[in-house]
């Protein structure tokens, strides 16, 4: 199985795969439920947060620390692009 492998590769992949998800279900079920839609800002920073509970499981349960290396750099990275797109010019 994919998943039991200890690559950083692997951790790339799911860090980088898991905020495009969970932002293209935020777009497509917080309408229907709530009936509104929040900030774009405010959406781009949660599908961030939905990194975290993949990173612990890795690193915390499976003792995958390069996997957890790779999720944690792919979140950097979109951490980085969000502060970049999101900045308030002075």
């Amino acid at each position: 199985m994919i998943f039991k492998q200890d690559s950083p590769l692997l951790g790339f992949l799911i860090g980088f795969s898991i905020p495009i998800i969970c932002y293209v279900l935020q777009l497509k079920f917080i309408p229907i439920l709530i009936g509104h839609s929040f900030t774009d800002e405010s959406m781009q920073l949660f599908s961030l947060v939905c990194n975290v509970p993949f990173l612990r499981y890795f690193l915390i349960n499976l003792k995958f620390e390069k996997v957890g290396k790779g999720i944690l750099f792919a979140t950097f990275i979109y951490a980085i692009i969000w502060i970049y797109i999101n900045q308030v010019s002075i």
